[in-house]
């Protein structure tokens, strides 16, 4: 798998920045969408999914977990 942020990460970048400024996250084909809340959420990689997609699937349960952003979009896949 891929080094893909850590929440300490993100963190760090924004609180360099105001603390109004909105977070924005790319749209399905274009423009930006608003980040409404996050959870945390268990996933399973699957590199081998549709690009539209992205790689990683939330499932009920396993053994890696992530933040999920929630944008204005929610889920398309």
């Amino acid at each position: 798998m891929k080094d893909f942020l850590t929440v300490e990460q993100p963190i760090n970048e924004l609180q360099k920045h105001p603390k109004n400024l909105q977070v924005l996250v790319d749209g399905y084909e274009d423009g930006l969408d608003a980040v409404l809340s996050s959870k945390i959420v268990d996933v399973e990689y699957d590199e081998s999914k549709a690009w539209y997609c992205g790689p990683f699937e939330e499932v009920e349960k396993s053994e890696t977990t992530a933040v999920r952003l929630i944008s204005t979009r929610g889920s398309r896949c």
